[in-house]
């Protein structure tokens, strides 16, 4: 009787309305499902409306391999071998090298037997050769607490070999990649992509080591218009009294179109905020 707030998630498996807000996501697959955006379009058929274009994706490619070294700056090559990017790009900025159909957010990470000793120093959080095994198809291994997505990680004696278990289409090009990578690493400067020489380490030790990542879609994190109070708005800017919108069904709280990691839980937080803040607010009218 005091209000309703709507709390419906976003709208990625609504391809309609995704392909026409974020086009960048045409090739990209959703991580959920039964979030068609039926807050939002509540919202305007009750006279509101969604906040303008540029709204915000969250991507992730934690689907492969042990999530803490997703964002550890490893070559990184396309699904036809060919280097693409300076590695240390965060992983909500990958999306941006993989919007093409032939990519739809698919690339591997490759290094050597060395990885541990050489990105020591590294951010993120390495998982030793035997803490890798869980997610790697090849061992025989208890793998409690880690999905079927995420067991395709590859150990192999050669960079042909490798190429053959990642599923990488031109193994000639991969391995080009690799020696013009290491030959870069020898000269201790990056002059294809720019990474900083502190992380180039070269991919020349056996066994070599492949992650297949896959950047997927976890959330369209912008929705409608809304004031500071939460209330949706009218195309003019008008409140429509005692309706509300919260979580990804609100907009403008993020400012551009990649969610940034760099405030881990800022999404979750946000949402259990707001559903608190507003709640009470309605509660007490």
């Amino acid at each position: 009787s005091k209000g309703v707030i709507v709390a419906c998630g976003d709208y990625q498996n609504d391809e309609e309305m995704l392909h026409y807000y974020q086009p960048d996501m045409t090739n990209f697959e959703p991580k959920q499902t039964n979030k068609t955006g039926d807050g939002h379009k509540m919202v305007v058929w009750a006279g509101g409306k969604i906040e303008d274009l540029a709204h915000t994706k969250m991507l992730h490619d934690f689907d492969a391999g042990p999530a803490s070294m997703c964002d550890m700056p490893f070559l990184a090559v396309k699904m036809d071998g060919t280097r693409f990017v300076n590695e240390t790009v965060e992983m909500s900025l990958m999306n941006c090298y993989l919007r093409s159909k032939e990519d739809s957010g698919h690339y591997c990470q490759v290094f050597d037997s060395n990885y541990m000793e050489a990105a020591a120093e590294w951010p993120g959080k390495l998982v030793d050769p035997e803490g890798l095994k869980v997610y790697m198809p090849e061992e025989d291994v208890e793998r409690e607490g880690v999905f079927e997505g995420q067991i395709n990680t590859f150990k192999a004696d050669t960079l042909e070999e490798l190429a053959d278990k990642l599923e990488i289409t031109d193994k000639a090009a991969f391995v080009d990649s690799v020696k013009r990578y290491n030959e870069l690493v020898a000269a201790g400067k990056d002059e294809d992509f720019g990474k900083p020489a502190n992380y180039l380490v070269p991919v020349d030790t056996p066994p070599f080591y492949g992650i297949h990542r896959h950047v997927r879609m976890s959330a369209i994190c912008s929705g409608v218009d809304v004031n500071a109070k939460h209330e949706c708005l009218t195309p003019e800017g008008e409140v429509i009294e005692n309706l509300y919108a919260i979580g990804n069904c609100s907009g403008h709280f993020y400012g551009g179109i990649d969610y940034p990691l760099t405030v881990f839980g800022l999404s979750l937080g946000r949402c259990y905020t707001e559903g608190y803040v507003i709640g009470r607010m309605v509660a007490e009218k």
